[in-house]
């Protein structure tokens, strides 16, 4: 191969002379063998999804053996803070130990366990979803999820009730008391862990495996269950004209309503009940037309509108109503060959005597 040749263009001098840069002209290298390189590069790229699946499947492996139990779920969420947070174990180690016995106390409640595995949980689907595992084959797993997502949910209820009283008791008449448990650290070390998304979270970062966890059309934080339901659950249910979609509105109607109840202000239950309540009931109609039953849903809209007339939205969902209620439009028919003009074929020509 012949040397490169250091030759300055014209009006490089100037420019090397000020910043000391250099101005050469390169010879090119050979052209490639662009079907070989192609072919090449077709190989490699399986070998790369090859390798990729090959390490989502062993690490699906231990993220089902960390999901598995509390006790191992918190232990797992322990040991990624100590690699991103302390340095893992060669360093920091007294550090690591003082969080341990003070703020890390938290992961020997019940509550916490209980998040850090549900976290692990939905790692694990979102991994398996992000193979190419079909939602649908995904769907009882996702449903028991969200289940135990709800379950969770009314704990952390009581314990905000629980952190409530507490503190009205310490600032009562007798003065100020000093706290007699760490629900407030439970509270938060939880929704640390479960009400995050899963990218940035310290299990992933720890991993590097944030890429792995973006998923097209799915849910990034694990303890979110509307989200759950709306992004995944519902479209899948719909695909599949399922009933059990509207179950969910049902259970979002009531899980409203209790709390505008407890609401100790008649404003919030009068703004409730005649904004927020209507548009439940709309939107828990719409559901029932997603999944096929275009009967009932209409007679629950037309009862809607009738009840509450002078709703913002009421004009709109008359509109969408008359648009449920005309027949659809027949599509025209295709053109039979008989109808098609004739066709004229041109004079002959005859040739001059």
């Amino acid at each position: 191969m012949p040397p490169l040749t250091r030759t300055l263009l014209p009006g490089c001098l100037a420019l090397a002379a000020a910043g000391g840069l250099s101005c050469f002209a390169a010879e090119d290298a050979q052209p490639l063998d662009v079907a070989q390189t192609l072919l090449d590069l077709k190989k490699l790229r399986e070998q790369s999804v090859t390798a990729t699946k090959a390490n989502k499947q062993r690490l699906l492996q231990d993220v089902a053996a960390a999901a598995a139990s509390g006790e191992s779920a918190a232990g797992t969420w322990e040991k990624a803070i100590m690699a991103t947070r302390f340095d893992g174990l060669t360093k920091e180690q007294t550090a690591f130990k003082e969080w341990r016995d003070g703020e890390g106390e938290v992961f020997k409640e019940t509550l916490v366990k209980q998040a850090a595995r549900l976290y692990f949980n939905w790692l694990g689907l979102t991994l398996q979803r992000s193979t190419g595992t079909p939602v649908k084959d995904l769907l009882p797993a996702i449903l028991n999820h969200a289940g135990a997502v709800a379950n969770d949910a009314v704990a952390m209820e009581k314990l905000e009730e629980e952190i409530k009283r507490d503190r009205e008791l310490r600032d009562g008449k007798h003065g100020a008391q000093p706290q007699k448990s760490n629900d407030r650290g439970v509270q938060k070390m939880h929704d640390e862990i479960l009400h995050k998304a899963l990218a940035g979270s310290v299990y992933v970062d720890w991993l590097k495996i944030g890429e792995w966890v973006a998923v097209e059309a799915w849910e990034e934080t694990p303890g979110n269950y509307d989200g759950i339901f709306e992004k995944i659950i519902l479209p899948e249910l719909r695909l599949q004209r399922d009933a059990r979609a509207v179950d969910y509105w049902d259970g979002k109607i009531k899980r409203e309503t209790d709390k505008a109840n407890r609401s100790k202000l008649e404003f919030e239950h009068d703004k409730f009940n005649t904004q927020r309540f209507p548009i439940l009931l709309w939107q828990r109609a719409s559901e029932m037309a997603s999944v096929g039953l275009k009967n009932r849903a209409t007679a629950e809209m037309v009862r809607l509108v009738r009840t509450y007339p002078g709703h913002p939205r009421a004009v709109e969902w008359m509109a969408k109503i008359e648009t449920l209620l005309k027949p659809p439009v027949p599509a025209a028919p295709p053109a039979s060959p008989s109808s098609a003009a004739p066709v004229v074929a041109p004079p002959a020509v005859v040739p001059p005597k």
